[in-house]
């Protein structure tokens, strides 16, 4: 293509993504969980994104994760021409409306709370509004995806925090969870969950390297009938083209998803990690239980690095929303989708 038509081309998608921007409400990404830097936060604003629910732990003990919140903290002050802390829909829309991005703080595991309820509460007054369950392993709660048995939600502490988190307004994700643990969780929570970045194994299937986290139909059904919502991820991990995914192909996907549960339960959690070192990743998988690092095949395999060539920074969420519309998905609809489902959620749980 000569260097005029491609400009023109790009002046005509960026007239195109300016005219859709002003109809579409708060953009919200269901998960990411960057290095608390300025080069990210700018990321976001470039992007246009509302609100973000940002990773603040994953096998962190409470003592460490209140070191992790106090720097967020510092770091978000340093930026606030740029960000801003929420922990309500209230929060969430008044820093939406002063064209900031709005940092809801969650957790990937719940292993900060040290199996004591009384620390949920805690954290939820220090501003964490989204938990998830498991990280890939078995806990006090519940089974995450890597075990060989899922023996599902404790009967015992597991049926507590869940309704501890209710109570607290704490969404509960399930992105992590093995199938029986999430079936069990959307059936026992008192209010809808949310599962932030995952994507549906009938519609993905299994020979992908992240396979164990693809999410079954009757889980995402019985999700959708309670009121939850499903980020849908462009992660090469769970994508049926890798890499190499199309933005065309991830539109499949998303029509696909929407067909079998319906427009309010579909939503984007990009699973974005930028700025983290191969070394912290395979931490994230292996942490203190074992002394197992992360196999060669899997870092030739798994290099977290590759990214589709529309979703090399969150600005590929203007892509997506360029994608739905070319589909033929009218503005309410897309507005639900990329962030309208998880404001009602979020309204509906964490309040």
């Amino acid at each position: 293509m000569s260097p005029p038509a491609k400009d023109a081309r790009e002046a005509r998608r960026t007239m195109q993504m300016n005219t859709l921007n002003k109809q579409v409400g708060i953009i919200v990404d269901g998960l990411s969980m960057p290095v608390p830097e300025r080069r990210w936060f700018e990321e976001w604003r470039e992007a246009g994104i509302g609100c973000v629910n940002t990773t603040v732990a994953v096998w962190e003990n409470a003592a460490e994760t209140l070191g992790l919140l106090g720097k967020w903290r510092v770091v978000l002050e340093q930026n606030q021409d740029l960000v801003a802390p929420a922990a309500s829909v209230a929060e969430i829309e008044a820093v939406a409306a002063s064209g900031r991005t709005a940092v809801m703080f969650g957790f990937q595991n719940t292993a900060p709370v040290e199996h004591n309820l009384d620390l949920f509460g805690m954290f939820r007054e220090l501003g964490v509004c989204v938990m998830q369950l498991t990280y890939n392993l078995q806990n006090y709660i519940g089974c995450g995806y890597w075990e060989e048995k899922d023996t599902g939600i404790s009967s015992r502490f597991g049926k507590l925090a869940l309704e501890e988190m209710n109570q607290l307004g704490i969404l509960i994700d399930l992105s992590h969870c093995g199938e029986r643990t999430t079936l069990e969780a959307i059936q026992m929570s008192g209010k809808p969950v949310a599962i932030t970045h995952a994507n549906p194994r009938e519609y993905v299937g299994t020979p992908v390297y992240g396979a164990g986290r693809l999410k079954q139909t009757e889980a995402l059904r019985e999700l959708a009938r309670r009121g939850g919502v499903i980020g849908l991820t462009p992660n090469r991990n769970m994508t049926r083209h890798g890499a190499a995914t199309t933005l065309e192909q991830f539109g499949d996907m998303v029509a696909w998803t929407v067909d079998l549960l319906g427009i309010d339960a579909v939503a984007i959690g990009t699973d974005y990690c930028p700025g983290h070192p191969r070394s912290v990743r395979t931490w994230w998988r292996y942490a203190k239980w074992s002394r197992q690092s992360a196999p060669a095949k899997e870092m030739e395999i798994a290099p977290h690095e590759g990214w589709s060539e529309w979703m090399r920074t969150p600005a590929g969420l203007q892509n997506i929303i360029v994608e739905l519309d070319r589909r033929g998905f009218g503005q309410a609809d897309i507005d639900k989708i990329m962030g309208g489902n998880w404001m009602r959620l979020l309204r509906e749980t964490i309040g």
